[in-house]
């Protein structure tokens, strides 16, 4: 579950339990957290309500038919009054499993309960002599003031107004409508208010820990927002999924993908003369134009090696166009390396290599996994930027005819590549 986009509603959710919420009311501090708690709540809240009224019609029809079969009350009002208690949680029940879920069903379940309360006090009144024999109004309201608490989920202070609403009802039955002798209704009276106590204390207790574990449930979900997001930095967002559901290893061949890596030239050499904070800076201030620059391509950062940035298109998601977009995002890499300046007011300059074709790509391990790629593909681009020349992009002989029209290279250089001996090149010039 989500929390409100609001940082009140954060703040609430993230302090103690026990104070998140008034003690006596146990309405949450914040009306944010309130809503939203409410809002959540709404699908089981319409389940219970469906279910209440459901058994209060069958509850009511139960005592016309026993009515009819054995006391036979003629009253044709109590008749009358029976009905309308079905036809009216009947109705309930339709609308709640029909229409759309909203805090409407809260208030809809409030005031059935309160109107069957209504309706009971009417039935008091309008049973002979002999029906209230066995259905005294001790009974009759002991039930509704226990059901003002379960049914339909409300909230403690609602049970609470409820369960007086039917303590008031019990006192105007017993004092008014139909007399009893004092000590009687005195005597009744406690025992019903005695159910209500410990109903109360129950709901009290069970309204307060569904609040707990609300709150915790909504703690459990941010923590894993920010492990998703955490995992999402590491991983690609398809294979961070492939890694929850348990896939392991996850290796992926791809017949086509461009690698490109950018290092800054000389970068030894300025690290020993800025201190570690400023050298820090200076590569996050870069790295972050970088990632947006990637991003905006739709290609994927593979990892960062000390001042080495690697780039991948084409993976992990197959693209037909992926040998442009990383050679458009090596020419923005140029300009935003150019734009950045060192301590001593030197623009900073890369070597870029790229090269493309058949790579393996993947998670392995559990231990600080990265999505990483393999293959002779990497190992060529590599050789391209560390046997490349300071402020140019150098390619491999396949990028340079993939690329024919659309940029000019001058070539072929041969340069003498580790493990290949000497390799044609060609420099992007425009």
């Amino acid at each position: 579950m989500a929390l409100p986009a609001t940082t009140s509603g954060i703040d609430a959710a993230a302090r103690p339990p026990d104070r998140a919420f008034r003690p006596l009311s146990l309405r949450f501090r914040d009306p944010a957290l309130e809503r939203r708690y409410h809002a959540d709540r709404l699908p089981f809240r319409r389940t219970a309500t469906a279910i209440s009224s459901l058994a209060g019609a069958l509850t009511w029809l139960v005592f016309l038919l026993l009515d009819a079969a054995t006391l036979s009350d003629p009253s044709p009002g109590l008749f009358a009054t029976r009905l309308a208690g079905i036809a009216m949680t009947a109705i309930l029940f339709a609308v709640v499993a029909l229409r759309r879920p909203g805090r409407w069903i809260e208030a809809a379940g409030a005031a059935t309960v309160a109107a069957n309360t209504g309706l009971l006090v009417l039935c008091v009144a309008l049973m002979s002599p002999d029906t209230l024999t066995y259905c005294p109004p001790s009974a009759i309201f002991t039930m509704a003031a226990v059901t003002s608490f379960a049914l339909c989920a409300v909230t403690f202070v609602e049970g609470a107004v409820l369960s007086l609403l039917a303590l008031a009802a019990f006192l105007v039955a017993t004092l008014v409508l139909r007399p009893e002798p004092p000590l009687l209704v005195l005597f009744q009276g406690a025992w019903l208010a005695s159910v209500i106590g410990f109903s109360g204390v129950g709901s009290y207790f069970l309204d307060r820990t569904q609040r707990i574990a609300w709150l915790r449930e909504a703690e459990l979900a941010r923590a894993e927002d920010r492990a998703r997001a955490l995992l999402h930095n590491v991983l690609p967002p398809s294979i961070a999924l492939r890694k929850l559901s348990g896939e392991h290893p996850i290796a992926d061949d791809f017949p086509s993908a461009t690698l490109l890596f950018a290092d800054i030239v000389n970068f030894t050499g300025l690290s020993a003369r800025l201190e570690p904070t400023a050298v820090v800076g200076l590569l996050g201030d870069l790295f972050r134009r970088f990632d947006g620059i990637v991003a905006r391509h739709g290609l994927e950062k593979i990892k960062t090696i000390g001042d080495c940035y690697m780039v991948a298109g084409g993976i992990p998601h197959p693209d037909a166009g992926h040998l442009d977009g990383v050679m458009r995002a090596a020419c923005e890499m140029m300009e935003a390396a150019a734009g950045t300046r060192d301590p001593d007011g030197t623009p900073l300059r890369l070597r870029i290599g790229i090269h493309s074709g058949p790579v393996t790509a993947g998670v392995i391990g559990e231990a600080r996994f990265i999505f990483d790629v393999w293959g002779d593909t990497v190992n060529l681009a590599s050789r391209m930027e560390s046997h490349g020349v300071a402020g140019r992009i150098q390619v491999t002989e396949a990028v340079a005819a993939a690329l024919e029209g659309r940029y000019r290279f001058e070539g072929p250089h041969l340069v003498e590549v580790k493990g290949r001996g000497p390799m044609p090149v060609w420099r992007l010039t425009a």
